[in-house]
């Protein structure tokens, strides 16, 4: 048999150098980098000479005693994308309000600001209901929705009428109000996602609206096998957008990249990961007597 030709001392320290580059791309997936064939406008460059970008972003208190209240704290999700454009623009950030802040990441709004960005909350909603309630309020079922208008030309005035109208929980930001009472919903928005949940547990409206991988999660809990979605998964039309305190197209297309480079990255599937995980533990402290101020 012939022996294979021995490789070289280059080949073999050019292999070495390759695993090891390798390595750190699968280690560091998402090193942060300038977006590509973009520089920030002016809304993002004033930030940076400020040395600061300042972000209103969702905030709640997290279930505590009810003797030991504890301050608002920034939603995990808003936060990581904050940090994220944070770090591209080489500035820290602040939470500030609505009114003070640079960027505003606070879900899907009722109104817009002059300019906007790159949606950058993908998640679907799902319904949330008692198994035994399931029957009453089929109705309303996601899956039947794009049948409904044509389902109330062909039935009775009367018909479609009779069915009473559901409340739902939803943290605020989620979805804006218009939609879903377009969809024949009453909403009853919460400060977060777990004050949704706490209401919905306490028996204050008929429904939960949340992300699916959020149901899922609940409901693998003993606790909550009282529960079932009711239909599938929906999309509502409008995205949750980030906003700029001033128009300015420039900005919007460097933040734009940015959110693409930070979906690519990986972050974005981290932070929803963690987003479902800091809530079940939420809603898992308000089985052991916390409650949400």
């Amino acid at each position: 048999m012939s022996k294979q030709p021995a490789k070289s001392l280059w080949e073999t320290s050019l292999l070495g150098l390759l695993a090891a580059v390798g390595g750190l791309a699968f280690l560091w997936p998402s090193l942060p980098a300038h977006p590509s064939n973009a520089a920030p406008g002016h809304v993002l460059l004033q930030a940076q000479a400020a040395g600061v970008l300042r972000v209103a972003m969702r905030r709640y208190s997290r279930p505590s005693l009810p003797s030991d209240p504890l301050p608002p704290e920034p939603d995990s999700y808003d936060e990581a994308l904050a940090n994220w454009l944070g770090q591209l623009l080489n500035v820290p950030i602040e939470i500030a309000s609505a009114e003070k802040a640079d960027l505003v990441l606070e879900g899907i709004a009722e109104q817009e600001l002059p300019s906007s960005a790159a949606s950058y909350l993908p998640e679907d909603l799902q319904l949330l209901t008692l198994k035994q309630q399931t029957p009453q309020w089929v109705h309303i079922a996601p899956a039947q929705w794009p049948w409904r208008s044509w389902l109330k030309a062909l039935a009775p005035s009367n018909q479609l009428t009779n069915h009473p109208q559901p409340t739902v929980c939803i943290g605020i930001g989620q979805a804006s109000l218009s939609s879903l009472q377009a969809h024949g919903l009453q909403p009853m928005p919460a400060a977060s996602s777990v004050h949704a949940i706490s209401d919905f547990l306490a028996g204050k409206c008929h429904l939960l609206a949340e992300s699916p991988k959020v149901i899922n999660r609940l409901l693998q809990q003993g606790s909550w096998r009282f529960y079932a979605p009711l239909g599938k998964s929906f999309s509502l039309p409008e995205p949750a957008l980030i906003r700029l305190k001033q128009s300015d197209a420039q900005s919007a297309q460097w933040l734009e990249r940015a959110v693409k480079q930070w979906q690519r990255s990986g972050l974005q599937q981290r932070a929803q990961d963690s987003r479902v995980s800091t809530i079940a533990l939420e809603a898992s402290l308000l089985e052991d007597g916390a409650i949400c101020h």
